[in-house]
């Protein structure tokens, strides 16, 4: 299961080319990432409050078939499941049931000076179970 964000491509989002910009799709990422972590108090403030931060160590993206003005995009997010610190999120961009880009993100878990964790703490860990369990992780 993933976590769905419907998205509809802005003017500002195109190219000379008529067609959605590819650093975009990056951005269209991170929306539905942080929907999904914000419904389960793990958003970039969260993490924050409780002293932590997850910053980006690996992004890829794939482009199949361009978005263009005007389409409504479906974001799915979902994640896999580590056994260190480690938060691996996976996306499709999805229009009329045609996959348009797939990518993922990997974030380490570090303290706010960024000194990585190698366990996730107890208290992440507990809201990234059940955050796992709603995707059927």
């Amino acid at each position: 299961m993933s976590y769905e964000t419907k998205l509809r491509v802005r003017f500002c989002e195109v190219d000379l080319y008529q067609v959605v910009w590819h650093g975009h799709y990056i951005s269209w990422f991170e929306v539905g990432r942080n929907e999904l972590t914000s419904l389960f108090g793990l958003s970039p403030e969260d993490l924050s409050e409780m002293g932590l931060m997850a910053p980006v160590v690996d992004l890829r993206c794939t482009f199949k078939i361009p978005a263009r003005f005007g389409d409504e995009v479906l974001i799915e997010t979902t994640m896999q499941r580590c056994e260190v610190a480690k938060l691996i999120f996976q996306y499709r961009v999805i229009r009329d049931c045609e996959i348009l880009a797939e990518g993922s993100t990997t974030h380490v878990l570090t303290d706010l000076k960024g000194t990585m964790f190698y366990q996730v703490p107890p208290d992440v860990h507990t809201k990234l179970e059940k955050m796992m369990a709603f995707l059927g992780v």
